[in-house]
C-alpha cells in the first residue's frame, strides 16, 4: 500500500529535475525500463534501487561495477535519509518529501511527460549536432551513436546503398566501440526488406516472432530486440538504421520506433547536405588541380613562346648580320653591333683597311677599341704579319721607351743582352698603342721621328733599323683639348689622326645591347657548359641603363648575374644601381614635383651639390689626372680649376676646408 509520494531530485551540470514516486521500490539505471532513467555510459543498465520500508529509505546496489557513493564511500546497502544525496556517474540524487500531502507532482513513468520532455531535449541536441557536422564520416558515426543512446540499444548499424548494392558504413556498440566484421553481425534479410519496402521493422523478441524466427541469421545471431528504420534521402530509401539487443527482449517499443523515424528523416537530410558539401569540396580540389595544370601549361607555353621568340630573334640577328656582311666589304663578326652607329663605324673601316696610314680610334673606356684595331689587322694585307699591342698608360716613361724602341747590350744597368723593341717586332705588321694620350712628351717626339723617317734606333745603339709598321692608336682622352693645353704634340696628333674613327658609347647604341648580352651568355655557356637566359623584365632594365663603363661594364654585369641566377637572370639578380638606373648627370636629384624652396634648399645649393659630386667622380675615374678629369666633365682645364677654387676643392677634388667662393669672387 502506498505511503504517499517521495521525491528524488536529480542534478547534473548545475541543472536539477524533480521526480515523484509512489511505489516502494524505484529502480535507477541506463535502461529505459528503469523507473529513473539516467542516460550516462558510466551507469549500468540497472545500477541501484531506492527501497521504502515502514517510512525508512534504503539505497541498495544492484550489482554495478562502480557502486553509487554516499558520503564519499561506495554503497552496497545503506539507509538513505531525507536531505541526503548520493552520486551516480555524473549525477547527484537527493531524497526529498513534498511540501504538503496534497501537492500535485508529475510522476516518472514510461510515456508520461518527464520522459517525453527528456526525449524532446535529447532529440533537439542530436538534431543540432547533425546540422553542424559537415564531414560525412563523422556525421554517420554521430547518427549511430545518437540512435544507440536514444533507444538504449546494445549495437547500432548504418547501412547505405540502393537495392542489392549497399554496405555497412558504421557499426558501433553502446560503449562507442567499433563492431568488427559488421556484415556478419546483422540480419541481412531484415535490412534488405526495409531497404526494399521502406517499411520499418520492429520485433521485441525475434526468437519468438513468427516473422523472423525461421530466419537463419536470427537464429545464428540469437537476436531478440531488433529495430530497423529506413533512411530517406531525396525522397527515396537510401539506407537503413539498424539497432538490436541480443540479450534482452522488449527493449524497443513504439516509442523508440517513433523517435528513430524522426531521427532517420533528419539524418537523411543531414547526409544529403554532407554529401553535397563533400562533392563541392571534391569539385573544389579538382578545380584547384585543374587551375594548377592550367598554370603549368601557361608557364610551359610561355617558356615555349620565349624559346620561339629567342629563335626568331636569333634568325633576325643572323639575317641582319648577313645583310650587314653583304653591305660591308669585310666581315666584322667579332664586333657586335647592327645599329646605325656601328654600321657607320663599319663603313669607315671598309675604307681604312686597305690604306697604310695610321688610324686613331677614340671613344670611352670599354667601347672595344682594341677589337677594332684587330679587325683592321685581320682584314688588311698585313694580316700574315704580327699584331703587337702596348698600353702606354701601364708603363713608366723609361720602361715604355725601352719596350717600344728596344735596346742593345750595355745601354743601361741591367741591359745584359740586346732586346728587340715592339716597333721592330711589328715590322711588316701592325703596332697598336692603347691610351696613346698618356704617352710622355719626350717619348712623343721620338715616336714622331719613327713615323717621319721609318727608322727606329734602339737605346744605346748608333745604328738605325728600317721598319715598315702600320700604327693604330687608341685613346679615351680628348687629344684636341690636350693639344690646346700643351699636353700632346700637335705635329704627332696630326700624324696619328690621318684616319680617325670614333666608337660611340653603349648608351648611344642601346639597340645593340640585347645582341651583346647574347654574345656574352654564349661565351659563358662555352666556358661553363651552363645555359643561361635573361627574363624580359631584366633585359628591359639592362637596355635602359646608361652603362658608364660601356661594353666591358655590361660584360662584367652579365657574368656576375649569371653566377647568382639559377638558369634565368631575373631583375633581382642585377646590381642595385642597374635596377635603379642611377647613372648620368643629375641621377642623385629627386624629381618630386617640388621647387627648391619647398625642399628646404636653393637652386645654387643644388647646383653646388651636383657639380661637387660630379667633379669628385671625374677625379676618381681619372685617377686624379686633372686634364683627364676635365675631359670627362666636358670642361677645359682652366674651367675645371675655376670650379675647384669656387667650391674649395683641392687638386684631386677633395674639400680643403676653406670657405667656398661665391660667384662674384670666383
Amino acid at each position: 500500500m502506498s505511503q504517499g509520494p517521495f521525491l528524488l531530485v536529480v542534478t547534473r551540470d548545475g541543472k536539477s529535475e524533480t521526480h515523484a514516486f509512489h511505489q516502494d521500490v524505484v529502480t535507477i539505471g541506463r535502461s529505459r525500463d528503469c523507473d529513473l532513467y539516467l542516460p550516462d555510459r558510466l551507469i549500468s543498465r540497472l545500477h541501484c534501487r531506492v527501497e521504502r520500508q515502514d517510512g525508512l529509505f534504503v539505497l541498495v546496489d544492484a550489482g554495478a561495477q562502480n557502486p553509487a557513493k554516499m558520503r564519499g564511500r561506495p554503497v552496497l546497502r545503506a539507509e538513505f535519509k531525507v536531505g541526503e544525496a548520493f552520486s551516480l556517474g555524473n549525477y547527484e540524487i537527493a531524497l526529498a518529501m513534498p511540501a504538503t500531502e496534497n501537492a500535485s507532482v508529475d510522476e516518472t513513468k514510461p510515456g508520461d511527460h518527464p520522459r517525453g520532455a527528456h526525449d524532446l531535449v535529447a532529440f533537439l541536441q542530436i538534431a543540432r549536432a547533425l546540422n553542424e557536422e559537415q564531414d560525412l564520416t563523422r556525421l554517420l558515426t554521430q547518427i549511430v551513436d545518437a540512435t544507440i543512446q536514444m533507444c538504449g540499444a546494445e549495437r547500432g548499424f548504418l547501412i547505405l546503398g540502393n537495392g542489392s548494392e549497399h554496405s555497412v558504413e558504421v557499426a558501433r556498440n553502446f560503449a562507442q566501440e567499433e563492431v568488427l566484421s559488421p556484415e556478419f553481425k546483422i540480419s541481412r534479410t531484415i535490412a534488405n526488406r526495409v531497404m526494399a519496402t521502406g517499411v520499418p521493422e520492429l520485433t521485441t523478441n525475434a526468437q519468438e516472432d513468427d516473422r523472423f524466427r525461421d530466419l537463419q541469421s536470427v537464429t545464428d545471431l540469437r537476436l531478440r530486440s531488433v529495430l530497423c528504420i529506413p533512411i530517406r534521402i531525396h525522397g527515396e530509401v537510401g539506407g537503413v538504421l539498424y539497432v538490436d539487443n541480443r540479450l534482452q527482449q522488449q527493449v524497443f517499443q513504439e516509442r523508440e520506433k517513433s523517435l528513430l523515424l524522426s531521427l532517420a528523416d533528419h539524418a537523411g537530410t543531414a547526409i544529403l547536405n554532407a554529401r553535397t558539401v563533400e562533392q563541392l569540396r571534391s569539385k573544389q580540389v579538382e578545380l584547384t588541380a585543374a587551375l594548377d595544370r592550367v598554370d603549368q601549361l601557361n608557364a610551359a607555353l610561355k617558356g615555349q613562346l620565349q624559346e620561339k621568340t629567342n629563335e626568331l630573334s636569333q634568325i633576325r640577328e643572323e639575317i641582319s648580320s648577313q645583310s650587314l656582311a653583304q653591305r660591308s666589304k669585310y666581315d666584322y663578326k667579332q664586333i657586335v653591333g647592327n645599329g646605325r652607329a656601328m654600321r657607320n663605324v663599319f663603313a669607315l673601316l671598309d675604307k681604312y683597311i686597305d690604306a697604310e696610314d695610321p688610324v686613331l680610334i677614340t671613344g670611352d673606356s670599354g667601347t672595344g677599341k682594341e677589337l677594332v684595331a684587330r679587325a683592321i689587322h685581320v682584314h688588311s694585307r698585313r694580316s700574315h704579319k704580327a699584331f703587337v699591342s702596348e698600353n702606354c698608360a701601364a708603363l713608366p716613361e723609361a720602361l715604355l721607351e725601352s719596350e717600344l724602341f728596344g735596346y742593345v747590350r750595355g745601354a743601361f744597368t741591367g741591359a745584359t743582352q740586346n732586346k728587340k723593341g715592339l716597333l721592330e717586332s711589328a715590322d711588316g705588321g701592325v703596332l697598336f698603342l692603347d691610351e696613346v694620350g698618356d704617352m710622355p712628351l719626350d717619348l712623343q717626339a721620338k715616336l714622331l721621328r719613327v713615323l717621319q723617317e721609318g727608322e727606329v734606333r734602339p737605346i744605346g745603339s748608333r745604328e738605325t733599323i728600317k721598319v715598315d709598321v702600320r700604327l693604330i692608336c687608341a685613346t679615351n682622352r680628348n687629344l684636341d683639348a690636350m693639344v690646346r693645353e700643351g699636353e700632346f704634340r700637335e705635329d704627332l696628333y696630326y700624324r696619328l689622326a690621318v684616319l680617325p674613327v670614333h666608337l660611340p658609347p653603349l648608351r648611344d647604341r642601346r639597340e645593340d645591347i640585347p645582341q651583346l648580352v647574347k654574345r656574352f651568355l654564349g661565351d659563358l655557356q662555352r666556358e661553363t657548359h651552363n645555359r643561361v637566359r635573361v627574363s624580359a623584365d631584366a633585359m628591359e632594365r639592362i637596355v635602359q641603363y646608361n652603362w658608364p663603363g660601356n661594353v666591358r661594364d655590361l660584360q662584367n654585369e652579365i657574368r656576375r648575374a649569371s653566377i647568382l641566377c639559377d638558369g634565368i637572370i631575373l631583375e633581382n639578380h642585377l646590381s642595385q644601381h642597374v635596377r635603379e638606373g642611377r647613372t648620368g648627370p643629375g641621377a642623385g636629384l629627386v624629381d618630386d614635383g617640388l621647387v627648391p624652396a619647398e625642399r628646404g634648399t636653393t637652386l645654387p645649393d643644388m647646383v653646388r651639390e651636383l657639380e661637387t659630386r660630379e667633379i669628385q667622380k671625374a677625379f676618381e675615374r681619372a685617377q686624379s689626372n686633372k686634364s683627364r678629369a676635365a675631359e670627362l666633365l666636358g670642361l677645359s682645364r682652366f674651367a675645371l680649376q675655376r670650379k675647384l677654387d669656387k667650391y674649395a676643392l683641392d687638386a684631386e677634388g677633395r674639400p680643403t676646408g676653406a670657405p667656398p667662393k661665391d660667384d662674384e669672387t670666383s
